[in-house]
């Protein structure tokens, strides 16, 4: 399967299983990496790891965190670490989605992507939600130069419409 380069879409499906708490992608992709963060910080909580044309478990995760997967491009050999932060006031539904599952498995149902503003951008990228609006950031920590590149990030946060 070709893959588009400039592309934001993703053909990843990211899930969540409740017990034991376990992330699982598939498929993943060779030329991406994939690693978790903690959805109430936005802090990296774990090393990318490498796509490879199968699956990826990230396995044995605290029941009480609920996690963001982000999903970078070209990763080479570095060990990358970024930062996410939500900038609008979001809201984690996780909790509720999986109170209501029965404990089967969950896609995660957002997926939020990178806006890419030239190079002189500092490290921060805004992250956009599926209509194209700037909803948070991330904040590339290292490495430096143009690799790797932040492409997605897939989570439970939505828009907190609960004050309206």
């Amino acid at each position: 399967m070709k893959q588009n380069k400039f592309s934001n879409e993703t053909p990843e499906q990211v899930i969540l299983i409740p017990r034991p708490r376990t992330i699982r992608i598939n498929p993943t992709i060779p030329q991406r990496a994939y690693g978790l963060f903690d959805s109430e910080t936005g802090t990296q909580v774990s090393d990318f790891v490498k796509g490879n044309d199968g699956q990826i478990e990230f396995s044995r995760l605290e029941p009480n965190r609920n996690y963001d997967v982000g999903i970078i491009g070209n990763p080479g050999d570095e060990k990358p670490q970024f930062v996410i932060n939500w900038t609008l006031h979001m809201r984690d539904d996780t909790d509720t989605i999986l109170d209501n599952s029965d404990d089967f498995p969950v896609v995660f149902p957002y997926q939020y992507v990178i806006k890419y503003k030239g190079s002189n951008n500092g490290g921060v990228y805004d992250l956009a939600d599926d209509k194209g609006e700037t909803v948070g950031q991330v904040i590339k920590l290292a490495p430096t130069g143009d690799k790797p590149e932040f492409y997605c990030i897939h989570s439970f946060k939505m828009v907190d419409d609960t004050k309206k």
